[in-house]
């Protein structure tokens, strides 16, 4: 079974765009066997137990050449730096093992909104490793959802 699995409609806390309200998902973990997106959890930070008002996700492809120094950039810095950032409540990386969605997802459970973008996180994210690590992205996406 997967640890994460995100769908149009089910079982799950239910999180919708904010920019685009009607764009909703169900989020659950651990992955039922309902229809969706599957994902395989690879690095956890904070306390994944905690609900959160405010849900930031960001995915991506990657070439197979540039995989390891992506997952590396990830491991070693970027997500323990965005992890620690005050009102982060944690920070979660997963790899899709079935669906359609990008191969990579990173996802953040934020107590508040202004967490993102805030001082705080906007130090945490501007590093000179970052800026070359996000030359590798392949097909972004970033999204930023209330709980319903």
């Amino acid at each position: 079974m997967a640890d994460l699995l995100i769908s149009a409609a089910g079982p799950g806390p239910r999180f919708a765009a904010v920019d685009d309200p009607a764009d909703v998902i169900a989020w659950q973990e651990p992955a039922t066997e309902a229809p969706g997106d599957r994902y395989r959890l690879m690095q956890a930070i904070g306390d994944a137990g905690v609900e959160a008002p405010f849900l930031y996700i960001v995915e991506q492809d990657v070439e197979a050449a540039d995989e390891a120094e992506l997952n590396r950039w990830y491991f070693e810095e970027h997500l323990p730096r965005l992890g620690g950032v005050p009102g982060v409540i944690s920070a979660r990386r997963y790899a899709l093992v079935e669906g359609s969605a990008r191969q990579y997802l990173a996802a953040y459970r934020l107590e508040r909104q202004e967490v993102f973008e805030g001082p705080v996180w906007m130090v945490a994210r501007q590093t000179p490793w970052t800026a070359t690590a996000r030359l590798l992205f392949r097909n972004p996406r970033r999204r930023m959802r209330m709980k319903l």
